[in-house]
């Protein structure tokens, strides 16, 4: 009883609280013209298990670095960047050895890329910015693509959900494992703040794995399930995401298949952790 008294005087004072349960805001990806947003990226990748000859399997991956999108003049409906980075560091540790990559885009150049307001990448060009000569499968257009959050197609309020799919291919011993997301994001608040209103978002994520490859007479398919959980901030007023979180798991196997029958099982595990942090911001140039 007291705790409802006092949110009515706060309310009759004018104090701001949090977001009215109907209230509606549009979470866009709309940043103005000449804004400036630095973002660092990391992310880790782990698979234990067995390998298909029965022995131990342990590869890790991760990624640390930093980008740069430079908005340019757009369409009411998507944002054009310009993405610059000095260099992301991709290492890949295998039980006999350690694989290094730097990508980044080329001294002078920058990737032109097109979102739509929803934040997704609708199409990356001069590609050659980016240089050539990867042997991971790791690019960072995938990276944009693989952990860059999705903003909901319509105003939300808070409790409102909405979802997305994605699908992530990792190289495993020499075949496309394909990690299937399904993702769930809840509008779980919206706080006031001087500087803008800062939306706090929860994601629940549904893994699981695919992929085939004939092996002769047998057939080789993965088969898994997992889960796992992220979280989003959004400034409403801005038009960008200042953090996002990824952390999910997944139990999973490679099958020998003959038919009906299941020759050999491979089991192992998958675990992927990636964040994206805002750590910069420069206004656009009003002069």
């Amino acid at each position: 009883m007291r705790k409802r008294a006092w949110l009515m005087i706060l309310a009759l004072a004018g104090v701001p609280g949090s977001m009215p349960a109907q209230e509606k805001v549009a979470l866009r990806f709309a940043p103005a013209e000449g804004t400036g947003l630095t973002y660092s990226l990391s992310s880790v990748i782990n698979v234990d298990g067995k390998n298909f000859m029965g022995k131990d399997l342990a590869l890790n991956a991760d990624s640390r670095g930093e980008i740069r999108l430079l908005a340019k003049p757009s369409t009411h409906e998507t944002v054009r960047a310009d993405l610059t980075s000095a260099g992301i560091d991709v290492n890949i540790r295998l039980p006999d050895r350690v694989l290094s990559q730097k990508l980044g885009t080329t001294e002078g150049e920058a990737l032109e890329v097109v979102f739509n307001r929803t934040g997704k990448v609708e199409s990356i060009r001069n590609p050659e910015a980016v240089g050539a000569g990867n042997p991971f499968n790791i690019s960072i257009s995938q990276i944009l693509r693989d952990y860059f959050p999705a903003f909901p197609a319509e105003p939300v309020g808070r409790g409102d959900s909405w979802s997305e799919s994605r699908r992530l291919t990792i190289p495993f011993q020499g075949l496309d494992l394909q990690v299937n997301l399904a993702i769930n994001y809840t509008l779980d608040d919206i706080l006031p703040a001087d500087d803008g209103r800062t939306a706090l978002v929860s994601a629940v994520y549904r893994v699981t794995v695919s992929g085939a490859k004939d092996l002769g007479d047998a057939q080789g398919v993965f088969e898994g399930e997992g889960a796992g959980a992220g979280s989003l901030q959004v400034r409403v007023d801005k038009g960008w995401f200042s953090e996002y979180r990824v952390d999910f798991k997944t139990d999973a196997a490679f099958v020998m298949k003959k038919g009906t029958d299941r020759l050999a099982e491979f089991p192992f595990s998958f675990s992927a952790f990636a964040e994206v942090l805002l750590i910069s911001v420069q206004p656009p140039d009003r002069r």
